[in-house]
């Protein structure tokens, strides 16, 4: 499956799933889109899947209309996120377009 990473999360987010074509906003050429022009470019590109931490982007954009799922995971840096890997790897897994999924510290 092909999954975009988002700007705010670290490249290294990509190694927490090695059974995805993980590809960075930056080597997309996605640089400075905004969330919507991303979403529908991630789209047209044939990604699946956004994972990212904006916090907010499921309030200011319309997921369902766009077609993309998107993994919304906590915190910034690796430290945070790689205890999550898990709970990131099946919520990548269940995913579907047009959803968001909410993974959570715990």
């Amino acid at each position: 499956m092909r999954i975009l990473l988002d700007e705010m999360l670290p490249a290294a987010v990509a190694t927490l799933l090695p059974d995805h074509t993980v590809v960075t906003v930056r080597k997309a050429g996605y640089a400075g889109l905004v969330n919507g022009d991303l979403m529908r470019r991630a789209v047209t590109d044939a990604f699946a899947i956004l994972v990212t931490a904006d916090q907010n982007l499921p309030a200011q954009q319309s997921v369902r209309v766009i077609g993309i799922a998107v993994v919304r995971v906590r915190g910034g840096r690796m430290a945070r996120i790689e205890p999550q890997a898990a709970r990131i790897r099946a919520a990548v897994a269940r995913a579907s377009a047009g959803t968001v999924t909410r993974v959570e510290p715990g």
